[in-house]
């Protein structure tokens, strides 16, 4: 495929079993009220969300991955998002097994100038081991994280990941 062509397929969202981002909705102000999905990522502890993927259409040119979010009440202050990709490996990864995970940081991303509206936020990874060796047809993990504990997330208050926002091209 083209660079800039859209290769990820998002199957599921999952919260780990352990410090992982909280579903929430954010109510709008329309009659009826529509309530948008987001998961919520503390701003005390790094949270986790993971998205169940796959790639097709893959030609090897590395991968970006944008997403939007907001602050739950924030108008200043930047967060630190990251994101790490686990291929699953045909007849290869034992899923029993232990995985370390390895992020690629976006640069701190400042919050809107008015909580509610939305930020968009891009990470990039290089082909092969930058992204675990994950190819065309091939399943992985994305997980995503905020990691409020470095010195570059400076945002109090909860961040709002819009999940249904996720995009996956290709470089």
């Amino acid at each position: 495929m083209a660079s800039g062509a859209i290769v990820g397929i998002i199957g599921d969202i999952v919260q780990p079993s352990t410090i992982y981002a909280t579903f929430d909705v954010r109510v709008d102000g329309s009659t009826p009220v529509a309530n948008m999905p987001v998961y919520d990522f503390d701003d005390t502890a790094a949270e986790y969300l993971d998205l169940y993927c796959r790639l097709e259409g893959y030609a090897g040119g590395g991968l970006t991955i944008t997403f939007d979010w907001s602050a739950t009440s924030a108008t200043t202050g930047d967060v630190l998002w990251g994101a790490a990709i686990r291929a699953i490996a045909d007849d290869a990864e034992d899923m029993d097994a232990a995985h370390t995970f390895d992020y690629n940081n976006a640069t701190a991303d400042t919050a809107a100038s008015a909580s509610g509206e939305r930020s968009r936020v891009s990470i990039a990874f290089t082909d092969g081991a930058d992204m675990d060796s994950a190819a065309d047809g091939g399943p992985f993990v994305l997980r995503i994280r905020r990691l409020p504990t470095d010195g570059a997330d400076t945002m109090a208050g909860d961040a709002e990941l819009w999940a249904w926002s996720i995009c996956i091209k290709e470089t």
